[in-house]
Parts: C-alpha cells; sequence; structure tokens
C-alpha cells in the first residue's frame, strides 16, 4: 500500500451540503478504476476484478471512463454492455466519460461512427437522471440542472460522502477533442472546456463554503500526457490549480488515460510553486486489468491511501 502525508484542512460555515453517500465524517473509502476492458482476452480478468470490488462490498465506485478499446466498434451494444456491468456493482458508481467511447469513434477500427452522436447516446443513456448508477444508485448533482449556461453537461455530477465533497468533470483523452482542422470538435470542446472550468471552480468553492475536509476530482484524461501539446488540457490545470490553491486542503484527481499506475504530486500554480497539497492518481488499465482502493482519513498521517488489486497484467 502506497501512503502520502498532508495536513488537514478544515473550513466550517453553515451551508447547504450536497447531496450523496449517507455516511458519517471520517474515514471514506472508494474504488476507482477505468480504461478497461479494452480487449476481448481483457473481459473475463475484468469479470473477476467486477467480482473482488464487489467482493469488497464498496459504498463508492468511481469509474473514470474508456469502457472500451479505441480500436474496437463503438455500437450501441457494446457501450450498453459496459453500462450494465457499472450496474452489477455493489454500492453506488459514478461514470465520467473516456474519449474511447465517443471522441474515438470516428476510426475506421472503431465503426466510423459520428462522435457527437455518440456523445448524444452516452448522454441520454448513462446520465439521463441525476443519480449514479451501480446496485445501490444515490442522488448526485448535476450540472446541467444548477447551471443554465452548461445545461447540456447532464454528465458532471457533484456528491459529498463522509465529510468530503467529490465532482467528475468530463474531460477526456485525444486533445479534449480539441481537433482544430474539425470546426464540429473545436465548437464542442470550446463549449464543454468552459462548462469544466466553470464546474471545477464552482466544486471548489462548494468544497470550502460546507467545511469539506478534502477534494475528489474525477475526469478521464490525463492533462500531462502531451505536455501541453494541443492546448485542450491547459484550461482544465489552471482550473484545478487555482481552486485548489484558493482552497487550500487536501485534493484527489483522479484519471486514467496512460494506463500507468501513478500517484504523485504534479499540479503548480500559476507562479510555478508547487501544490504539495494536491495529489493525482492515474489508475491502471489497458493491459493492467487492476483497480485501486482508496482511503481519506483526515486524522490519520497518512490522508490518502492507496492499493491497486486485481488480476494484474493480462499478456492476451
Amino acid at each position: 500500500m502506497l501512503s502520502f502525508r498532508l495536513i488537514p484542512f478544515v473550513l466550517c460555515l453553515a451551508v447547504l451540503v450536497p447531496p450523496g453517500l449517507a455516511q458519517p465524517a471520517g474515514p471514506v473509502t472508494f474504488v476507482a478504476m477505468g480504461d478497461m476492458p479494452y480487449r476481448t482476452e481483457d473481459v473475463a480478468p475484468f469479470e473477476t476484478l467486477l467480482a473482488s470490488i464487489n467482493a469488497g462490498r464498496p459504498t463508492l465506485t468511481i469509474h473514470v471512463g474508456d469502457i472500451k478499446g479505441g480500436g474496437t466498434p463503438c455500437t450501441d451494444d457494446a457501450i450498453l454492455r459496459q453500462r450494465d456491468y457499472m450496474d452489477s456493482i455493489s454500492g453506488a458508481v459514478v461514470y465520467t466519460p473516456g474519449d474511447n467511447e465517443w471522441t474515438d469513434c470516428h476510426r475506421k477500427s472503431a465503426g466510423r461512427f459520428d462522435p457527437l452522436e455518440r456523445l448524444a447516446f452516452l448522454r441520454r443513456e448513462f446520465f439521463g437522471q441525476a443519480r449514479s448508477r451501480g446496485r445501490a444508485p444515490v442522488d448526485v448533482l448535476r450540472q446541467a440542472d444548477m447551471d443554465p449556461d452548461h445545461r447540456f453537461v447532464v454528465e458532471n455530477a457533484r456528491w459529498s460522502m463522509g465529510g468530503v465533497l467529490f465532482a467528475t468533470a468530463h474531460v477526456v483523452g485525444s486533445n479534449n477533442n480539441l481537433d482544430r482542422k474539425n470546426p464540429q470538435a473545436v465548437a464542442e470542446y470550446e463549449a464543454r472546456d468552459a462548462a469544466n472550468v466553470a464546474w471545477i471552480g464552482d466544486s471548489f468553492v462548494r468544497a470550502a463554503a460546507t467545511g469539506a475536509h478534502a477534494v475528489v476530482l474525477a475526469m478521464q484524461a490525463d492533462p500531462f500526457l502531451l505536455m501541453g501539446i494541443g492546448g485542450g488540457f491547459r484550461n482544465t490545470l489552471t482550473a484545478i490549480s487555482d481552486g485548489a490553491k484558493a482552497f487550500g486542503g487536501p485534493v484527489l484527481v483522479v484519471h486514467g488515460d496512460g494506463h500507468e499506475y501513478t500517484i504523485d504530486t504534479p499540479f503548480y500554480d500559476s507562479l510555478g510553486n508547487p501544490l504539495t497539497n494536491v495529489f493525482r492518481l492515474e489508475v491502471p488499465g489497458a493491459d493492467d486489468i487492476r483497480a485501486v482502493r482508496v482511503k481519506i482519513d483526515p486524522a490519520a498521517p497518512t490522508v490518502f491511501s492507496f492499493e491497486a488489486f486485481g488480476p494484474g497484467k493480462n499478456p492476451g
């Protein structure tokens, strides 16, 4: 198990707390996963992983997207099969989309689907209600229901659990769909990017206002993977850094995309100073069929602790 030390920070104000899972303040545990199953040969170990997750009876699982391989067909059946898997998981499952299930569906190997049509399909089939998925779904706050300027972003969600504010932001790989040669993609990116920036910033404000002792933000993309090339993640990084610096307490950013199990502190403020209160967890994925159990305990010397579990590498 890997553990990291952060200084707890609590700001107490009497305001409305977002809906979420009924759990007293104190240690919070959840499971994080994503980027699987990519291949036919990954399905069996993936189902073994799901059985391991259910054996632990988690209250919450966060799925950071890429529910299929980027080169496999983006058919309705393939996507809805993964929705059924989510609904088979014990507890609540909150999902944020990845690029493999919509942005990259224009590829020949993926069936030459219209990415915007696939995005509309995901929003309709996965996010039709302000509820999580899983065997024990819970209510969430959706950006679409709270922000008239971004009413189309039904997938961005926020909820609380044991004094921790959780939020998802729809930030995906493939440069966040910012393809400057495609005007439709640019327009889609600009609208969703503006929504994400507003939602991330507001989530940190709400965390401080409700006295949350930590924030967990989940998204699909590794914003550092392209090292800034293409610009699709710049506004996201700024929103996270600015919001986390103002919040001041422990922050965990969970994402997939790179498929390398990683825990570090790569965030900096606008002046280039490291933000030591902001950790990033990149979940395993692709042929590494594992999930990560995360524990948040503000009273412990290690606020965040992590344990990867599951079948592991699958050579296929």
